[in-house]
This record gives C-alpha cells, structure tokens and sequence, in this order.
C-alpha cells in the first residue's frame, strides 16, 4: 500500500471545496461532485451518510448510487441531484475548524437546498476534509434533515 502524505491547506481553500461541491449539486455533475471525494483505501475509507438515506457509504460506487439513483444495491436511493436543487447554500457555525496537527479541517453547521419551484430543504452537515495530491478532498460527510421542535400552540 502506497503512503499517503497529507498536505497542509488553509481554510480559503476549504470554503472554496464547499462552494465547488455546491456547484456540483446545482449543476447535477456526479462526476465532477464525486471527485470532491477521497475514497480512501480499505483500512481508511470515505465515511459518507447521506442526507437522505439510512445507508452509510463507504465507496465511490455507494455514493454515486445515493447521488444518482438506479444501483440495485441501493433501491431506496432516488438521486438526490434529481431532486433540481438551484441553489445550495452553507451556514457553517464557527468556520471550518484547523484540527489537531494542522492537517486537516473540520465544519458543521446547516446547509439549505432550495429547488426550481422555491422550496427549500435544510439539513445539518459535518464535513472533514484534508488536502492530498494539491487537492482538498472531503474525507467525512454526514448530513441529516433538520429536527425542528414543535410549534407551541396559543
């Protein structure tokens, strides 16, 4: 197995990963969303739970699956790019966060999917990501829809 040498980055560089993984989303580009990911290697895979499934992804091909649906190995999934989000916009609580050792960042906060007919869908995320080969790559996603509280009633 080759040595994977992670590489120093800053957090301009990481805002900059988010609003190209937004791009992705809006312009319903798998290949290029995908490419936002490393995948890793078998004793350190992607850790990827998708906003809308119950199935952690470990893989390229289970995240293509929950992105554009139709993989048997998936039949939950309906393509989360199918959904024609317009707009994705991040609210991230503090800012990518430098983690410990400086190679690596990490974010959490709430990110709103609006589609063509002005609906909107927010979801909380947490996102690790670390820069190898010149590249900031997303090494952790988890995102789940929003847990409001119940209205009070007068």
């Amino acid at each position: 197995m080759s040595e994977r040498n992670y590489e120093p980055m800053t957090k301009a560089e990481v805002i900059a990963a988010q609003r190209q993984w937004a791009k992705c989303v809006t312009e319903r580009d798998v290949d290029a969303l995908l490419e936002l990911y490393d995948f890793g290697t078998p004793d350190e895979p992607l850790l990827f739970k998708p906003t809308l499934a119950d199935v952690i992804r470990l893989d390229r091909a289970g995240a293509r699956a929950y992105f554009v649906g139709g993989d048997p190995d998936y039949p939950h999934d309906q393509g989360f790019l199918n959904r024609g989000w317009e707009r994705v916009e991040f609210q991230s609580e503090v800012g990518p966060i430098l983690k410990a050792g400086g190679l690596g960042y990490k974010d959490m906060g709430h990110y709103t999917f609006v589609d063509g007919d002005g609906n909107a869908t927010r979801a909380d995320y947490t996102f690790a990501y670390h820069k190898l080969n010149g590249r900031v790559l997303i090494s952790l996603h988890h995102s789940s829809l929003t847990w409001f509280p119940p209205a009070e009633s007068n």
